[in-house]
């Protein structure tokens, strides 16, 4: 992934790293609205995927932090497959349908997102109540109310191994439909009188605010 050095100017942004470049042209139509959400989808797999190759340098006492990392691999992985109102989601039969061992892998990380790790609803996590009973040679019977509370371990090489296939396979077809992308936008833009391009908007952003929170994206 290609990263350029952006600075904010009272005009709009501008890219220091092309020095016969006058200005950065915002443009905005359904291709783009595409490559948007392409490249956000690809920012959560390099994240997964960064989070899961963490995991090889924490020690295996850190448990926290190895859920943590495992978890959010799993999480920003099955998010470019989730369902949003403000960014076009991959179908898993795009990348996984050669591959049918593929796709029951990537339904069960799927179902661990919806069914454990966001939303707990299935016997991966437990908690069991009960009640200590004594010897009955006191006042009381009960000593003590308890739950026995346990979590599945889904970490295993196993499952490791298949998360990183599955992330790197993903990202491997969002980076080449991106770059496929970028081309044809770039023909059509080559087909556009200079003048008309150099009277685009300048790309620019607006920091969101606390309000933001719950507006959805536009």
């Amino acid at each position: 992934m290609e990263h350029f050095t952006l600075r904010q100017t009272n005009t709009g942004l501008e890219i220091n790293d092309f020095p016969d470049a006058i200005k950065v042209i915002q443009i905005k139509n359904v291709k783009t609205k595409e490559l948007s959400d392409l490249a956000l989808h690809k920012d959560d797999l390099v994240f997964a995927l960064e989070c899961l190759e963490e995991l090889n340098n924490v020690s295996d006492n850190k448990k926290i932090i190895r859920q943590a990392l495992w978890k959010s691999a799993i999480i920003y992985f099955t998010k470019c497959f989730g369902t949003s109102s403000s960014r076009s989601q991959i179908k898993p039969e795009q990348i996984f349908s050669q591959k049918q061992l593929g796709l029951e892998v990537y339904k069960y990380f799927k179902t661990l997102r919806n069914k454990h790790i966001v939303h707990d609803e299935n016997s991966y996590s437990q908690s069991i109540p009960g009640a200590i009973l004594n010897n009955g040679k006191k006042d009381f019977m009960i000593e003590k109310i308890v739950c026995l509370s346990i979590q599945s371990e889904t970490l295993t090489q196993d499952n490791y191994n298949n998360l990183h296939l599955l992330i790197t396979t993903t990202k491997n077809w969002v980076y080449k439909e991106f770059d496929l992308l970028c081309s044809i936008i770039t023909i059509d833009l080559e087909k556009e009188p200079y003048d008309k391009l150099c009277q685009m908007k300048t790309m620019d952003f607006k920091v969101p605010s606390i309000q933001d929170i719950t507006k959805k994206r536009k």
